[in-house]
């Protein structure tokens, strides 16, 4: 029985550092991608005319009618485009040409994404859901814990 236990826990500390693992290598990539905004501006001549993409990114200031700043991993990126139906706060999918001259974003196609709310919302509940109902699965029997049905 103590092996059974033991084993159990080599296990779930396998799966939290196979996790931290995959969370640390996610925000590498995220922090460090060799072609992006930070290396765009970097050496602004060398990628003059290049194209950008802004998967799943937050609006996080509307400057004016043909201008809005951007942000997820890198803070505050100036877009240039119709900016008349965006608001603090939607979310994002833009594909922009860099103008080095300006250090801007021109925006060649945007999507935006109006249901993206929503599908957090019902991950949280699916979350929440699973938090509220496992107990239940679960009886105490004797003074040791049984799945239900097993008692």
């Amino acid at each position: 029985m103590l092996w059974a236990d033991t084993r159990r826990t080599v296990l779930a500390a396998l799966v939290v550092v196979y996790l931290a693992a995959l969370g640390g290598w996610y925000a590498h990539l995220a922090m460090g991608l060799e072609i992006g905004w930070r290396e765009y501006t970097s050496d602004p001549a060398r990628y003059d005319g290049h194209r950008l993409s802004f998967p799943l990114w937050t609006v996080t200031r509307v400057v004016a009618d043909d201008r809005y700043e951007i942000s997820k991993v890198v803070k505050d990126i100036p877009v240039e485009g119709d900016a008349t139906v965006l608001h603090v706060g939607d979310t994002v999918s833009v594909v922009a040409r860099f103008e080095a001259q300006r250090t801007v974003a021109v925006e060649e196609s945007r999507e935006i994404h109006h249901l993206r709310v929503w599908k957090e919302r019902l991950g949280m509940a699916g979350v929440a859901a699973w938090a509220l109902l496992t107990p239940w699965c679960f009886v105490w029997v004797n003074r040791r814990l049984v799945e239900r049905g097993d008692g």
